[in-house]
């Protein structure tokens, strides 16, 4: 009997355990294997002679068009441009022929206004059908703008409101009332100190319902310290398919994430990411210091700089014993286009930045290389092959520039 006993335990134990057991090894498999594409090291060069359809911008007068501070740049998807001026705050949308259509947004505490505060901080998505998301630091949330330019709704982040997220620059998803956080987003207010985590996380934010549901786009690594100079930033950008691209390292390889977060192809090149030596330490620290010397001379205000002198001085002490990254990343900057066109910006010789600019398809596929100095990275793209940028003169003062990419650019 109790041999019996026993034998029926355990074959009903058998039995619950089973279905835990092939589960188990139905997770336990590899996942599919990533598509590894191996892109060639030399360069075919690229035109960058694109037709200038408008520009806009004036020294003076007191236009519309004597922009403040442009933060951002977007299209609709009738090639409507849009420009957010933080400094005027007032959203200027710009038809296909340079004419200005409408401005909203302003300065104030009511709705579709914003605080003056929190104003050099907007940043805006402008969706394709026409309607406008503008993320508030200030109120945690997004204001949400019709296609005419009338406030609709303001949409509060939920989850972690407490921390005060700061986001980057955004950018809406194709056919979605979804926006993307194109690089990490940060935050005012931190939980305390613990172990460092691994993983840095690329954000989306559903604006369909009352509040911004905040999602995992991608799960990126995330390197040992955030105070390093050099240290490979996260950069981002939507895809036709509602996935993402993105990059998280030193090296130049540019991960493709579906809707869901899986990575299904790594695109490379073998360029090697350049080791920080003591003498780019010496003269960055340098650098920093002088610029960062040349701005404190420039406010001019004796009582101001009394005033602030001990946070200077932390600041200036921060420069001096700064870490370093061990290497300096490839790439400097990373976008997509309307189409789902790659545009990454590599990093040039130090200390210049400005080195040449890959494009690749939205699959991954090369298309080619602009030299560099040939052409910016845009700042927005739109239909037909409509990009924009924002350049200065020697005066300093801000020009909108629309050009036009040809067929196969786009």
């Amino acid at each position: 009997m109790c041999n019996g006993t026993r034998h029926d335990y355990a074959g009903r134990t058998l039995a619950w355990m089973l279905p835990l057991i092939a589960l188990l090894a139905m997770t336990a498999r590899p996942r599919a294997a990533q598509e590894v594409i191996e892109l060639p090291a030399e360069d075919r060069l690229l035109d960058a002679d694109f037709e200038e359809i408008y520009r806009q911008g004036a020294v003076d007068g007191g236009g519309w068009d004597m922009f403040g501070s442009v933060q951002g740049l977007g299209f609709d998807g009738v090639g409507n441009l849009y420009i957010l001026d933080t400094r005027a705050v007032r959203i200027s949308v710009v038809d296909p022929e340079g004419n200005l259509v409408r401005q909203f947004i302003g300065e104030g505490e009511g709705p579709g206004e914003f605080g003056a505060n929190s104003a050099p901080a907007l940043e805006f998505a402008v969706m394709r059908d026409g309607r406008v998301a503008v993320y508030d630091p200030g109120r945690i949330g997004f204001a949400l703008f019709g296609a005419d330019g009338e406030f609709e709704r303001g949409i509060p982040v939920s989850g972690d409101r407490w921390r005060q997220p700061i986001l980057p620059d955004i950018q809406a998803f194709p056919g979605l009332d979804r926006v993307l956080a194109t690089t990490s987003v940060g935050y005012l207010s931190t939980p305390d100190p613990g172990p460092r985590a691994r993983f840095r996380y690329v954000l989306s934010y559903d604006l369909g319902g009352n509040e911004a549901a905040v999602d995992t786009a991608a799960t990126a690594w995330n390197p040992p310290s955030d105070g390093q100079a050099f240290r490979p930033e996260l950069m981002a950008g939507v895809l036709p398919d509602g996935g993402v691209a993105y990059s998280d390292s030193s090296a130049y390889a540019i991960r493709f994430a579906a809707p869901g977060g899986s990575v299904t192809r790594i695109v490379t090149r073998p360029f090697r990411p350049r080791p920080v030596t003591k003498q780019i330490r010496t003269e960055e620290i340098e650098r920093r210091l002088e610029s960062f010397e040349t701005r404190q001379s420039a406010t001019g205000d004796p009582a101001m700089q009394a005033a602030v002198q001990a946070m200077i001085e932390a600041q200036r002490a921060g420069i001096e014993s700064m870490e370093f990254y061990p290497e300096m990343p490839v790439l400097h900057a990373l976008q997509t286009g309307w189409e789902g066109t790659i545009w990454i910006h590599r990093r040039g010789e130090y200390p210049d930045t400005e080195g040449p600019i890959d494009m690749l398809t939205a699959k991954g596929n090369y298309i080619g290389t602009f030299a560099p100095g040939s052409t910016a990275l845009p700042e927005a793209f739109g239909p037909d092959g409509l990009v924009a940028f924002v350049e200065t003169d020697d005066l300093d003062v801000a020009y909108v520039v629309v050009r036009r990419l040809p067929e196969e650019l786009r």
